[in-house]
């Protein structure tokens, strides 16, 4: 047995969005015990209250969650500045909350500890983990480490957290795991057990043009593309001017077709350098991408069905998440509500999903063992138990 139960409100008073979304938790659950719940809300909100909140009502939940830059959900589908709980009941699967502190400063310890949190409270194998980091300089790093601490097999997927800045990693999320309401940290949600699930990551943006080769960058900022300065990139297709945030790179594998991409989010005239939301390393393959709104669609597209595809046959799924990036839901704008339209239309009205925008997500690509950082990339999740 494996069941997710939605609540959602906008409604601006606090105490009565918690109201609305514990009732539509609690008719789903049908007498059912919730052992664990995933939170996400808009940064202005008082997440102190609402986490104080949930830990009444449900005493003892493992709850894990993080800020984000709009909500959906099958309750209301999208919306801004609104609470999602997402809780979970299960007798076949245990889903463990853990924390890591310090994230920018100490990913290494961070991730350990917020692994080590989750694996000492069950017995039973690590499946999956959800992963609702604080995006440092190194992204990247941080999910090496929980890939260190997790082990091999155990798919690492989620988004990173979203600070008030949204277009500056520097500035301050909040996550939430236990009673803790914390920034700089790594939250994660891990489950264990007999645990069915699939995974789609997808786009929607197509490479454009020659590819280069990053000679020269550090952390996000990219200094050297093909011996000149990393600007000269973009100028010499796009023209002088700031490089577009809808014209991301693509940032290709080793010896593969297979990339992620990196949205510009600033520059420097003076010495070409070019900052990125993610790191880029030394040595990679390069190449501008760019999207039609109906190709960013046919992106959400491909990842639902990917994670239809690739759900156990026999098995009917339990549950959806789906995280997707915030600046996915800057370009989309009025038609940013499609992309839950789409998860509902393809998983089905039944089932129970939600998510939210992301600061970066976090999905694998070609290897279950090898997630990475991506940007103005949908992620789509499907839950069971079997």
């Amino acid at each position: 047995m494996f069941t997710m139960a939605v609540g959602h409100s906008d409604d601006v008073d606090v105490d009565m969005a918690l109201a609305a979304v514990f009732d539509e938790c609690d008719e789903s659950l049908k007498g059912e015990r919730p052992s664990a719940g995933l939170l996400f809300c808009a940064w202005e909100t008082d997440h102190r209250a609402i986490v104080d909140a949930i830990r009444s009502r449900y005493p003892g939940i493992e709850l894990a969650g993080s800020t984000s830059n709009g909500e959906m959900s099958s309750v209301l589908g999208f919306q801004e500045d609104s609470v999602v709980l997402a809780l979970f009941a299960s007798d076949a699967v245990d889903i463990t909350a853990g924390l890591g502190i310090n994230a920018g400063s100490a990913p290494r310890s961070a991730a350990w500890q917020a692994v080590e949190q989750a694996r000492a409270k069950t017995d039973r194998e690590p499946r999956l983990c959800i992963a609702m980091p604080a995006v440092s300089a190194d992204p990247a790093s941080v999910l090496g480490h929980l890939r260190e601490a997790l082990g091999p097999g155990i798919p690492i997927l989620g988004g990173g957290a979203v600070p008030k800045e949204r277009r500056e990693s520097t500035a301050t999320s909040y996550q939430f795991v236990g009673e803790v309401v914390t920034h700089d940290a790594v939250a994660i949600l891990l489950m264990s057990g007999s645990l069915s699930y699939s995974f789609g990551v997808a786009a929607g943006w197509r490479p454009v043009g020659p590819r280069g080769t990053v000679t020269r960058a550090s952390g996000q900022a990219v200094r050297v593309i093909d011996d000149r300065p990393a600007l000269d990139f973009y100028e010499r297709y796009l023209g002088s001017g700031d490089p577009p945030i809808a014209i991301p790179l693509a940032v290709y594998e080793e010896r593969s077709d297979t990339f992620y991409l990196r949205a510009p989010m600033g520059f420097d005239r003076e010495t070409g350098t070019v900052t990125f939301a993610g790191g880029v390393p030394e040595g990679a393959t390069v190449q501008l991408t760019v999207a039609t709104t109906d190709e960013i669609f046919q992106g959400t597209k491909s990842a639902l069905s990917k994670a239809l595809e690739g759900f156990p046959q026999g098995i009917h799924p339990d549950a959806g998440l789906v995280f997707s990036c915030g600046i996915r839901k800057l370009l989309l704008g009025t038609r940013t509500g499609k992309e839950i339209d789409m998860t509902r239309e393809l998983f089905g009205a039944d089932l129970p999903v939600a998510g939210f925008y992301c600061f970066g997500e976090i999905a694998p690509m070609a290897s279950p063992d090898l997630s990475r950082f991506h940007n103005e990339t949908i992620v789509a999740v499907l839950l069971g138990s079997g």
